[in-house]
């Protein structure tokens, strides 16, 4: 069968990566449209990824308006052209449309309950939905649970080994933080919100006496912040991760990564509290790998103690007792999609 995949975030190629490899060995066909957004080329062409780009990430939600009809019907001459049996993305609407109008299947793996779009017009167009266990809706008979998070896909020990060069390579130093901080201007962060510039400041004043403080950035970083940018290249950022002490941020799946791979986490941001999305509850609440906090008061106490006293150690007892619960996302993913119906 031929295969589209389509990417619009560095955790859509990671998350899909060892799935298309493993389509490719099975005999199928492969071919990735990617978005122009933020640095999702550079981990493509990092990676040696052949792709085509079929639009460019609009940042305002009117440029996003008017940006559509250009965008699907860019979308269209690739898939008439392509002819794909199959399109499957996180949870994108162009994809699921685009395969309506050209007959193909249309696969998505959302992990967010909270996006309006995804619940409104992605998963009526979708042909499957692919979520964790754990997701808190119900899509009917179209909806496949399967254990475990999807990060598990490219962060599971048995796939991912962390570049044991990376410290000495780029020259880190260590103990040392990775503050991840988003541009907040995708469409469901509309109305929501992270870190201000005051707190940012305040969180590196908090860490910097106890570590060495990197800050990954989606956006430019103002000149104040510039001497903190993590100098690795993008698709070296969970082997950096990997050899952090503490792992700090406003990101959504930044968060989830840092945890996965054994490091102490900390999120914060306004969709946490009562109606946060399902993942970030279970990690911290079933499995002890993320701290989800709201205040700010709040965070600036648990990171100052994260910073002083260690905790790599007990992260990564649990971290190897979360990866001996759950199964081969990877090999349940192809399989679904070998066999789609």
């Amino acid at each position: 069968m031929k295969y589209i995949f389509e990417l619009n975030h560095p955790k859509h190629y990671y998350q899909f990566k060892y799935v298309m490899q493993q389509l490719k060995e099975d005999g199928h066909e492969i071919h990735v449209l990617a978005r122009d957004k933020d640095v999702l080329l550079n981990v493509l062409r990092d990676e040696h990824v052949s792709y085509e780009i079929f639009g460019v990430h609009k940042k305002t939600l009117r440029d996003k308006i008017i940006g559509t009809p250009r965008l699907l019907i860019n979308y269209y001459r690739i898939a008439k052209r392509e002819k794909p049996d199959v399109i499957v993305s996180k949870a994108s609407f162009y994809g699921t449309i685009i395969a309506k109008i050209v007959r193909a299947k249309s696969v998505i793996f959302p992990d967010s309950e909270v996006v309006t779009v995804t619940n409104r017009y992605v998963v009526p167009l979708a042909t499957k939905v692919v979520t964790p266990s754990s997701f808190g809706l119900d899509y009917g008979k179209k909806h496949i649970r399967i254990g475990g998070l999807f990060e598990d896909c490219y962060l599971a020990p048995s796939i991912f080994q962390a570049d044991g060069t990376i410290v000495e390579k780029y020259g880190l130093k260590r103990p040392y933080a990775v503050l991840r901080f988003v541009g907040w201007y995708a469409n469901h962060d509309v109305n929501n919100n992270g870190f201000t510039f005051d707190e940012k400041m305040q969180l590196i004043r908090a860490i910097e006496p106890y570590m060495t403080v990197y800050i990954s950035s989606e956006k430019a970083l103002p000149m104040e912040l510039r001497k903190y940018q993590l100098p690795t290249p993008s698709n070296q950022i969970h082997s950096v991760l990997s050899y952090a002490d503490l792992y700090l941020g406003d990101s959504q799946t930044m968060a989830t990564e840092a945890a996965l791979l054994g490091t102490p986490a900390i999120r914060s941001n306004s969709f946490v509290g009562p109606n946060d999305m399902t993942n970030f509850k279970v990690l911290e609440q079933k499995y002890g790998l993320l701290r989800n906090i709201r205040s700010f008061g709040d965070v600036v106490k648990v990171v100052s103690d994260y910073a002083q006293q260690s905790r790599k150690e007990d992260w990564q007892q649990k971290k190897e007792n979360y990866f001996a619960l759950v199964g081969n996302a990877n090999q349940t993913i192809v399989e679904l999609l070998e066999n789609i119906q």
